[in-house]
């Protein structure tokens, strides 16, 4: 799959800025990591019970996953709900306007053992919902890349599925047990994975992220150890303009950032309870802060945490 697009706007961002400017004299201007970290979350909507998939769509309107169904949020906070689904989990924009979400199903593995009754759907803006999956017994986390195809991961099991444009389910990887969130690196070499347990019956978490080499879109080699946060139960991750890789801490509360290059480790900001998924500003949203989810057991906020940076061009 062609990544030279997302590599020619990372050059581009640091040369001359990937995202449009704000104006001079606000936070927008201020040169990446000007902030103190670990900054202080702000609690931007605090209705829901629990809440798990975020993501933008090409319109940059911002799609939330909590109670029990899909909704549209607004800059001043205010929800519509569109769409009702069994379990609101990962959420990735495609197409110009519609969005994909992670569905358990009726079942799950943490409740009722293996099953195969996940569904992925795709929901337009208005709630149309229509089955973009099925056959994925607990898919979590989704990615879309650029041949219009997309990556579910399993973190009941050891599986990363690939759904083609018709829909075609197949294993894409079984390198890391107990997937969840991913994110590719800006040239489309590397695929992170965040391992969020090491075991079920009972539940153990783990703060492993792992870097999966890539080519040509598929696994090209065993998987590495990219980064311990030192933490507990990695889950979502995002990326910013810089190559930079965020990962919710879901069970420490926090979210930390790594950096490939340098291999820096840095608490951008504490206090989340169960942390989930993490996307970085776009449309009217402000475009350098990460806007997260706290599941069920944190209280089901969402969360705005600036970070000084826009994130990296996002694949629909």
């Amino acid at each position: 799959m062609p990544y030279a697009p997302l590599v020619a706007c990372a050059v581009a961002a640091l040369l001359a800025g990937c995202a449009p400017s704000r104006g001079a004299g606000t936070a927008a201007d201020r040169p990446p990591d000007a902030l103190r970290f670990p900054v202080t979350p702000e609690r931007f909507i605090t209705r829901f019970s629990g809440a798990e998939g975020i993501t933008f769509n090409g319109e940059g309107r911002l799609f939330l996953g909590a109670d029990s169904a899909v909704w549209i949020a607004e800059p001043d906070g205010s929800v519509r709900k569109i769409a009702d689904v069994h379990t609101h989990l990962g959420q990735a924009g495609i197409g110009p306007r519609d969005i994909l979400a992670a569905d358990f199903g009726p079942t799950n593995v943490f409740r009722d053992g293996p099953n195969d009754d996940g569904v992925v759907w795709r929901i337009t803006p208005e709630g149309e919902k229509t089955v973009a999956a099925r056959g994925i017994a607990d898919p979590n986390f989704v990615l879309v890349i650029e041949d219009g195809s997309f990556l579910v991961s399993d973190d009941g099991t050891d599986k990363i599925y690939v759904v083609d444009a018709s829909g075609a389910v197949s294993v894409w990887s079984d390198a890391v047990d107990y997937p969840n969130g991913m994110a590719l690196s800006l040239d489309g070499a590397t695929l992170y994975v965040a391992q969020i347990f090491t075991r079920l019956g009972p539940v153990e978490y783990t703060d492993v992220v792992w870097a999966l080499p890539v080519a040509g879109g598929r696994p090209a080699g065993e998987p590495r150890v990219a980064v311990r946060t030192g933490g507990s139960g990695v889950d979502g991750l995002a990326m910013d303009r810089l190559g930079r890789l965020y990962v919710a801490d879901n069970q420490s509360g926090r979210i930390v950032r790594f950096d490939p290059g340098s291999g820096e480790l840095v608490v951008i900001a504490e206090g989340m309870s169960n942390v989930a998924s993490l996307v970085f500003g776009e449309g009217e949203f402000d475009r350098r802060a990460i806007y997260a989810t706290s599941t069920q057991r944190g209280g089901g906020t969402i969360w705005r945490v600036p970070v000084g940076i826009e994130g990296a061009p996002v694949v629909r």
